[in-house]
């Protein structure tokens, strides 16, 4: 019988890149492992999943087809260099010129991430808004999630994500958990953008302070780790908790924030940081007397990518 409660946390990016690379340590919530991991697995499987399937962000290490489906998509968005198009040029023009007025910047954040799945994705206020609603739940409180649960404000969410999406649940995730933190990022470029010490410095350099990282990602383990850095074996009652956006404030390490180096891996990380090279681009342009639009943002920005 395992402990009342077994939860670890890890922010250190070392032990997280250790975790990361053992076998054993997963990230599929097992309810029968403790009254935490059943509170968990329902948040994740059931109050957002979809027609019994989980959002493939929370799919077992294990699982063939996950991996395939990400490597396909890791390909295929790296070769859209960024996305450009009408959203990316938006989104330059929020960022470059704070005092412009135009789309919700959410709503045009959300259409550009639906895009690198279905060219003729079309975002609302309320697409954005089921969007928020997905991203947040796992955060609610137990009273807070109860309520969404059951007067279908929930529900609705998850069916206008999925409508927009036409059923990929890969779409679904990017319009959702994964929008929330690049509108978070955008936002924070355009604040630092009207500093002119800010606009002098690489997008690198401003990303460390910008970028909105995942807050935690959970793991557990299907069999006893002895991890070199904890004093107790992890077990499979562990909840393991790592606090992705504590790594990255103390590191500054892109690889930290998108989780790079290891088998669940961001697909969408090349290709964000191509489209917020290209949109920190246009501002140091527009401080250099060149004005919006920017589709012409220079090869060297586009095609450079941290790796």
């Amino acid at each position: 019988m395992g402990t009342w409660l077994d939860v670890v946390l890890i922010s250190d990016p070392e032990h997280i890149r250790w975790l990361d690379s053992q076998q054993h340590v997963e990230r599929r919530i097992d309810p029968e492992r403790g009254w935490l991991h059943r509170i968990v697995d329902r948040r994740l499987r059931v109050d957002m999943g979809f027609d019994g399937e989980v959002l493939p962000v929370f799919r077992a290490r294990s699982d063939a087809k996950r991996a395939e489906r990400q490597r396909e998509l890791m390909a295929r968005f790296d070769a859209l260099r960024g996305l450009p198009g009408p959203e990316r040029n938006e989104i330059a023009g929020y960022v470059a010129n704070p005092k412009q007025k135009g789309r919700d910047i959410g709503v045009l954040v959300q259409q550009w991430c639906g895009r690198l799945f279905l060219p003729q994705y079309r975002a609302t206020k309320e697409s954005y808004a089921a969007g928020r609603r997905l991203a947040r739940f796992p955060a609610q409180s137990p009273f807070a999630a109860w309520r969404q649960r059951v007067d279908g404000r929930l529900d609705r969410a998850k069916e206008v994500l999925m409508d927009l999406a036409e059923g990929d649940l890969h779409c679904v995730h990017g319009t959702s958990i994964g929008m929330e933190n690049v509108v978070r990022t955008v936002r924070n470029l355009r604040n630092a953008a009207r500093s002119e010490a800010q606009r002098g410095r690489s997008l690198d350099e401003v990303l460390r302070e910008c970028l909105v990282a995942p807050p935690v990602v959970l793991r557990t383990c299907t069999a006893d780790v002895e991890a070199p850095f904890l004093r107790k074996p992890l077990t499979p009652h562990t909840l393991i908790v790592v606090l992705v956006s504590r790594a990255f404030a103390a590191s500054g390490d892109l690889d930290v924030a998108f989780l790079s180096q290891g088998w669940s891996a961001c697909p969408a990380r090349r290709v964000i940081l191509d489209m917020l090279r290209a949109v920190w681009s246009a501002v140091r342009q527009e401080d250099g007397g060149r004005r919006v639009p920017f589709d012409g943002v220079g090869r060297s920005w586009d095609a450079h990518t941290v790796h």
